[in-house]
């Protein structure tokens, strides 16, 4: 009999795999291109985003929106079930850190979800890339964004100040996740869409909304 519970058991956990639900694929502006592994490509572009504490985001509002939307998915990946879940906590709650402080620099309220926060980002970003003027005005009154009387959200998209937890928290994490899977220390599978790293039991916090 324990034999053949042994011998069952890879198919148990092949079948545990099968029937997981897969995560929602993350946008492609995100990604910045068609890839297998949206991971680390949106990790890589986020880190380019906020070297030098974000320094590159100055006078640039289509690439502020799109890089705290960046922020932002990577901060829901390490909800349960999600691609980043599996991680030590520390880099969770570096990255916790890290969206409260994309959160403070626009204004998002701190109740958002992050799929409501990377969907209206996005948005923003696209119109600000178009110069559609009309289309920018729709996208920054959007609900995620502070009540009216605060700085606008516009001023804090082309003047967003430095963004130092950003920067130490995505580098390290890019870092860990790429030296992670040239170790083979995870299952290149997991890195492709579709696929998780695993479970947790921890979230972000009610703060962030995640």
């Amino acid at each position: 009999m324990k034999r053949r519970l042994f011998l069952l058991a890879p198919l148990l956990g092949a079948c545990t795999e099968l029937t997981t639900p897969r995560p929602p694929e993350p946008p492609l502006d995100l990604a910045g291109r068609v890839t297998a592994n949206p991971t680390m490509a949106i990790l890589d572009a986020a880190a380019a985003d906020f070297a030098e504490g974000g320094a590159r985001l100055l006078n640039r509002p289509a690439a502020t929106a799109l890089a705290v939307a960046r922020l932002e998915w990577i901060g829901g990946e390490f909800r349960l079930g999600r691609r980043l879940a599996r991680l030590p906590d520390s880099y969770m709650f570096a990255t916790r850190r890290a969206v409260a402080e994309g959160r403070e620099a626009l204004g998002i309220l701190p109740d958002a979800t992050p799929e409501a926060a990377v969907s209206a980002l996005v948005i923003a970003s696209r119109a600000l890339t178009r110069g559609d003027a009309g289309a920018i005005e729709v996208a920054l009154a959007s609900s995620i964004f502070v009540l009216p009387g605060a700085r606008p959200v516009i001023s804090r998209l082309t003047e967003p100040g430095a963004f130092p937890d950003a920067m130490l928290a995505i580098t390290a994490l890019r870092d860990e996740v790429a030296r992670q899977v040239a170790e083979l220390q995870v299952d290149h599978r997991m890195m492709v869409e579709g696929q998780i790293f695993g479970n947790s039991t921890t979230g972000l916090g009610p703060g962030t909304g995640y």
